[in-house]
């Protein structure tokens, strides 16, 4: 995937500010599901998986405690990719986590390896040494007085999701084993199994949750948005819901420290519209629902203080890897729509970027509020449009159900649900939610030699009127 996909905090000091933007905004508190809010048909498939409308309440307090413990993950996860990859805090060369991943299994004797695999008891003597040095230098420097913007985010998660003192490098050590055996499984079983595509799938319903967002991910969005256009041209959008936005804090891959972490989705969602004519910036509400607090605060500073963006291809051309020439085309009009400026696109490495910055005019269309997508809703004015992308992987059907459920429900009649899932009982799920499938493109962004191309696809889904 490309984006992907969480967390939850509160910050006392701030609840009055926080209430006073989000009354501002109309954006107001989101209320837990109940069983009367699902739809009959919804009813039936969730009750069809074992669970009853008296025994709800408490499933859903059951998936809350799993997702906190899912966005933990997720958040730890990232920790361990920076670990690796980070050229900030080290002199070490970066490790790509998937080859560390094999170095790692490799290495191991075999009943070692199989119950490292299949339970997931594995002993931190058996880290590479070279991991180990890179351990020790990321501890020294979240140590440190370092005001850099990814050192501060992993010193607050460190400091309250990783004991103190010595036990410390032991317990990122084990963070390290947890993030590669997923790895493992991921690239080097579930890829090779028969079925590749529904055995890393499964893989991802338990994984964390990842905050991962890459700037390709606005390209498959653009193309959805561009066939609403076409199909409805006198179309006006005035309020969005982005469900899970993220936040592009220590991907798996290509981390580039030079760029500070940030979420692309909501501006690329904003220029799109501007850009297509399906909105203008001052009748235009765009709302970032994240399961993770982290990615509200980030987008909630935002608001306040609008950005630079720079924005920097997360696939590099290559030998191997070819850009296409309208994904090339899209991220040169990225940003245009909303700065009012040309911003020059330039290919360092391979990969383009560009610089945009984000006017106090969009910054203000955009308000965040803490979201499980699957437990809860937010009550008030209903979207004309809804956004998830990359996140309903990590659901099961019967989340799924509620997830799709609660989309609909706070969508306007004739309201629009874009997704990239591809998973073919969505359809028949988003259906019963009443969300009947309507549109699917497929968005090529770059092509190998030998193989099919580098794309993703989103799915239009339009709510009954």
């Amino acid at each position: 995937m490309l984006k992907a996909e969480g967390l939850r905090r509160s910050a006392v000091g701030l609840t009055l500010g926080c209430a006073l933007l989000t009354a501002a905004s109309g954006a107001q508190p989101a209320s837990s599901l109940t069983w009367n809010d699902l739809p009959p048909a919804a009813r039936d498939r969730v009750a069809a998986a074992g669970v009853s409308s008296s025994g709800f309440p408490d499933y859903l307090a059951r998936l809350r405690r799993v997702h906190a413990g899912r966005v933990r993950e997720g958040d730890l996860d990232h920790l361990v990719f920076y670990l690796l990859q980070s050229t900030h805090f080290t002199r070490q060369p970066p490790i790509e986590p998937a080859l560390s991943a094999r170095a790692l299994v490799d290495a191991l004797p075999a009943g070692e390896r199989d119950a490292y695999l299949q339970q997931g008891s594995g002993d931190i003597a058996r880290v590479p040494a070279a991991v180990r040095t890179r351990a020790r230098d990321l501890l020294r420097g979240l140590d440190s007085r370092d005001r850099d913007a990814r050192v501060v985010y992993f010193r607050q998660l460190v400091g309250t999701a990783l004991p103190r003192g010595a036990q410390r490098e032991g317990a990122l050590l084990r963070e390290y084993l947890r993030a590669m055996r997923f790895l493992y499984q991921k690239e080097f079983v579930a890829q090779r199994a028969p079925d590749a595509a529904d055995a890393v799938a499964a893989l991802y319903r338990s994984r964390g949750l990842s905050t991962d967002t890459a700037v390709e991910a606005g390209y498959a969005v653009h193309l959805g948005l561009a066939v609403l256009k076409s199909l409805e041209p006198g179309r006006r959008v005035r309020r969005v819901l982005i469900v899970g936005p993220g936040l592009d804090l220590a991907p798996r891959t290509a981390l580039i420290d030079a760029a500070p972490p940030e979420s692309y989705q909501p501006w690329a969602v904003i220029d799109a519209l501007v850009e297509l004519g399906l909105a203008r910036l001052d009748d235009l509400e765009v709302v970032g629902a994240d399961i993770n607090p982290r990615v509200v605060d980030h987008l909630r500073r935002e608001r306040a203080a609008p950005p630079s963006l720079q924005l920097v291809s997360g696939l590099q051309q290559t030998g191997q890897v070819s850009l296409e020439r309208d994904y090339r085309e899209y991220f040169a009009l990225l940003g245009n729509a909303i700065s009012g400026s040309r911003a020059p696109v330039a290919e360092v490495n391979g990969r383009l970027t560009k610089v945009v910055r984000v006017p106090p005019a969009a910054a203000l269309t955009l308000t965040a509020v803490p979201l499980d997508i699957v437990t809860e809703r937010l009550p008030g004015a209903s979207f004309d449009l809804a956004i998830a992308t990359n996140i309903l992987p990590y659901f099961d059907e019967v989340e799924l159900t509620l997830a799709t459920s609660n989309i609909a429900a706070m969508l306007t009649p004739g309201g629009i649900l874009l997704h990239n899932e591809p998973r073919a009982a969505l359809r028949e799920i988003a259906a019963a939610a009443g969300l009947p499938f309507e549109q699917a493109r497929q968005a090529p962004i770059a092509r190998v030699p030998g193989a099919p191309p580098l794309a993703d696809t989103i799915f239009l889904h339009r709510r009954a009127r």
